[in-house]
């Protein structure tokens, strides 16, 4: 019988893979049963509900089945950086079977071997002392600086157009980041509500790009949506939703090579390129600020930012050495993190010394097939 401790663990775990099945666009529980056919390891829908559900813990071919199929939903037809995402899942059900077994087998304290709840220390400030306290909001535990990035990511996902429509709630879209430069340095699509997809990248910090710290959410300083309203009472099936999904890839497509060309790096931060497809007409778009004038100038800061360029440089390349098996997009971002961090630290060296800044270029390198940079 699965125990409460043991449960918990298995129901993170299933949250989890819940999250990642919507950033694929949620597929059915049917689709994805019949994904799983195409790499011959063929689950049911019954064992992807129990999957899902988080009630027990289920084998890891299981896993690596259901990471497979849904990864190929999202893009289409599998792709080499799969194997390595389905590693990390693989790697992740083995920490959550540790932690389970851990929590099972330590010896269990009896009434009178617990100790008393001790008493809050002055100066206590830790959640579990303050967060469940009576009168303590919890918002006061979250810097000034986050709390001000938040209100301002709400406030223009809430913002409407001149028709009454809220940016943030458009089914289909597609997404930019800028820095605190006006460099873009990450676009991205979804059909699960473009403020879904925004909130799980900037507030909730659950996606692939910032966990696996491709993407730092405290380098975005402006954020542009795209929202597509035509499509927005389509189905998840059918003709029309698979005619809605190609114009999305199409407008994301447009999006990335029209920021390629105004990057002054010619490189975005994105491990998985959009697929090439014809340019298309872009809908209206807006951009919005999700920084003050405060936060500008203290975390806009060349020393502050290249301290955190190099942390995030270090981060990565680790990632991609416990990852083991390494995409061709991660060693991109790799590649361009150090670029960022190489052209900050030139500039304010160049501002230090009074010198004409210079400018990093690369040449001789391919960010997509056919493209080269020079």
């Amino acid at each position: 019988m699965t125990t409460p401790s043991e449960a918990s663990a298995i129901e993170e775990f299933a949250r989890k893979l819940r999250e990642l099945r919507i950033d694929c666009g949620e597929p059915s529980y049917a689709t994805i049963s019949r994904l799983t056919r195409t790499d011959q390891e063929s689950i049911s829908v019954g064992s992807v509900h129990t999957l899902l559900a988080g009630q027990r813990q289920t084998k890891p071919e299981i896993v690596r089945a259901f990471v497979r199929a849904v990864l190929r939903h999202r893009d289409g037809a599998a792709r080499p950086e799969h194997a390595g995402i389905v590693d990390e899942w693989f790697a992740l059900w083995r920490a959550t079977r540790l932690e389970s077994q851990t929590r099972t087998t330590g010896p269990a304290a009896t009434p009178r071997e617990t100790p008393p709840p001790a008493s809050p220390q002055a100066g206590d400030v830790s959640s579990a002392s303050t967060a469940h306290r009576p009168g303590i909001d919890r918002d006061q535990l979250v810097t000034p600086r986050v709390r001000s990035f938040l209100a301002h990511l709400e406030a223009a996902l809430a913002s409407t157009d001149e028709q009454g429509r809220r940016w943030g709630s458009a089914k289909y879209g597609c997404y930019a980041f800028y820095d605190y430069d006006g460099e873009p340095i990450y676009v991205g699509q979804t059909n699960e509500r473009v403020q879904t997809r925004v909130r799980r990248h900037l507030s909730n910090q659950r996606t692939d790009a910032v966990a696996m710290r491709v993407l730092d959410v405290q380098e975005v300083a402006e954020l542009e949506l795209w929202p597509l309203w035509e499509h927005e009472d389509v189905d998840r099936t059918g003709e029309a939703a698979h005619q809605a999904r190609q114009h999305l890839d199409a407008v994301e497509s447009t999006i990335y090579e029209r920021l390629l060309a105004e990057s002054r790096f010619g490189m975005l931060l994105n491990e998985r390129v959009p697929a090439t497809a014809e340019p298309v007409e872009l809908p209206a778009s807006r951009r919005f600020a999700l920084v003050d004038d405060q936060t500008r100038r203290e975390w806009g800061s060349a020393a502050v930012r290249i301290a955190r360029r190099a942390s995030t440089l270090a981060r990565l390349a680790d990632t991609a050495v416990e990852r083991g098996v390494v995409s061709d997009g991660l060693r991109r971002a790799i590649l361009v993190q150090g670029v960022r961090l190489t052209q900050l630290a030139a500039s304010a060296y160049a501002t230090a010394s009074g010198t004409k800044e210079p400018v990093v270029q690369l040449q001789g390198l391919e960010v997509r097939e056919g493209i080269p940079l020079t």
